[in-house]
């Protein structure tokens, strides 16, 4: 179905005159290059988030978390 559509696309595409066919390519190089352009957001460097995640009862939160995980493939497994 992908090879249909892009068959679609191509044939489309070799329809068009010269000066449409630029305008397309030019189009498709504005998007992607806005998309290339876009800075990534860097995760925020809160010192209470950071405190917080460290602190002992939520490592200790993360760890009960894993085991039950664990525990939950271990009865999948079983049953």
């Amino acid at each position: 179905m992908v090879n249909h559509t892009s068959r679609n696309l191509v044939g489309e595409f070799n329809k068009l005159n010269e000066t449409e066919s630029r305008d397309v390519i030019s189009y498709i190089s504005r998007l992607i290059s806005a998309r290339t352009a876009q800075p990534k957001e860097s995760p925020p460097n809160d010192d209470l988030i950071s405190s917080l995640s460290n602190a002992y009862e939520n490592k200790r939160a993360r760890q009960v978390i894993e085991w039950e995980k664990v525990r939950r493939q271990n009865a999948q497994r079983a049953a």
